[in-house]
């Protein structure tokens, strides 16, 4: 296990983790079934594992099969091409399909409802208020927003470099709403926090801290944007779910598919597609509500 998290050199410790964890749980499977180890693994216990995980007392999603089995296609391709078994158990099997999710967008109205008559009254609003422009106004994944440091940001403050999915550094614009809070927020708003709210150490190059002092985790992060949509009557949202935003309103507004790509940090345009099935989805919902016979072809 341990020499194939060695060999996962390009992928984040969250993915190094999760490959572990998948692969675990697979080989503590195999084992209970009566394979020694890994290298015993037939292609009938692979199939056998994907229609365990399909019909056990607490059966997994389609995507998370999916997702699992992609990792035992990394291990045993890793140890075929090590020369540690001749032939890789995981071939010619595929995951059950699930049907495709749609990610929950907010609406224009919903996003000017959540932005508009803001009044940010202390160091604390600020940096909610700033955590969530930058969700919804550059794309940011929540673990990228969590990872920013200060040195990120340009002089002037109108790009920063991100770290993205396997360390892959990116450029994103910073827009006008995000640049005002950012240069209230450095070095005044930040500091104002510190004295007001932090208990702990600083990190000392972190843009944004929790009341301890340490970087914004995920759980901080769903926790402030829940009580913002609360406060302004909308219905909850995961953090993720302005990433899907941010990219559905750049395609409605006419922006290229592949500069999406670059500004999402997607490795691969088939990942960014998905958007124009979101736009074509709310065409379909518009139709269903306005168009006279729409009801009809509904029903």
């Amino acid at each position: 296990m341990e020499e194939f998290r060695l060999f996962l050199t390009a992928a984040s410790k969250a993915t190094k983790d999760a490959y572990c964890s998948d692969l675990t749980g697979f080989i503590n499977w195999s084992e209970e079934r009566g394979c020694p180890d890994a290298l015993a693994v037939q292609r009938n216990d692979v199939r056998a594992w994907v229609a365990n995980e399909s019909n056990k007392k607490k059966p997994s999603a389609p995507a998370t099969i999916a997702r699992k089995l992609s990792t035992l296609r990394h291990y045993f391709g890793w140890l075929l091409q090590s020369g540690h078994i001749k032939s890789d158990p995981t071939g010619n099997i595929s995951a059950p399909k699930g049907n495709a999710r749609l990610p929950r967008v907010l609406q224009h109205r919903e996003i000017d409802q959540l932005f508009s008559d803001t009044v940010i009254k202390d160091s604390l609003e600020l940096r909610d208020q700033l955590i969530v422009e930058l969700l919804y106004g550059s794309g940011l994944r929540v673990a990228e927003l969590c990872g920013l440091d200060i040195t990120n940001l340009n002089t002037e403050r109108v790009a920063m470099e991100v770290l993205g999915k396997g360390d892959k550094p990116r450029s994103v614009p910073i827009n006008a709403p995000s640049r005002q809070l950012l240069n209230r927020w450095i070095p005044e708003g930040s500091q104002a926090f510190d004295e007001a709210y932090v208990s702990g150490t600083r990190d000392p190059t972190a843009l944004l801290v929790n009341r301890r002092g340490n970087r914004l985790t995920g759980k901080n992060v769903r926790r402030i944007l829940l009580g913002l949509l609360r406060a302004k009557g909308l219905t909850d949202r995961l953090p993720h779910a302005l990433r899907h935003t941010f990219a559905t309103h750049l395609l409605e507004g006419g922006a290229d598919l592949r500069a999406i790509q670059e500004l999402l940090g997607h490795a691969d345009l088939a990942t960014t597609q998905i958007y124009t099935h979101v736009s074509r989805e709310e065409l379909r919902e518009v139709h269903t509500k306005y168009h006279p016979r729409g009801k009809q072809t509904a029903n």
